[in-house]
């Protein structure tokens, strides 16, 4: 379990995160390219995490282009299983103007494993 804030050194899109955008890109469908394009340029301001999860604070430089309005409704929750959660794990994506502010995970249940290379992104929280 890990608590409190990353140091700057470690302020890089983990694999899971960028699993979890790859996701949502694939979710958005013609709009995903653009968030694609996001995600290549885009810095990791701060993560914190809580012991249940972690929220990961991003910015997307002024020249990348933004997503269309209609994107945001259609970004919803992602879940991810993981064989340490009998309950999976939920993210949230969130968007602010078109453009990917932040990363929310947890789960509903027990202690974010060590292990991230275990969750399978978008499948059933629930097993």
């Amino acid at each position: 379990m890990k608590l409190g804030n990353d140091p700057p050194s470690q302020l890089v899109l983990t694999p899971l995160e960028r699993s979890v955008l790859k996701a949502v890109g694939r979710r958005l469908g013609d709009a995903g390219r653009l968030l694609e394009a996001q995600c290549d340029s885009l810095r990791v301001s701060s993560r914190t995490h809580s012991g249940v999860g972690f929220v990961t604070r991003l910015e997307v430089p002024e020249g990348v282009g933004g997503l269309p309005d209609d994107v945001e409704p259609r970004v919803g929750t992602l879940y991810a299983s993981h064989p340490a959660l009998d309950h999976g794990a939920e993210f949230l994506v969130q968007l602010k103007g078109g453009r990917v502010a932040s990363i929310e995970a947890f789960c509903p249940e027990g202690m974010w494993p060590a292990d991230e290379a275990g969750f399978r992104v978008g499948v059933t929280a629930a097993r």
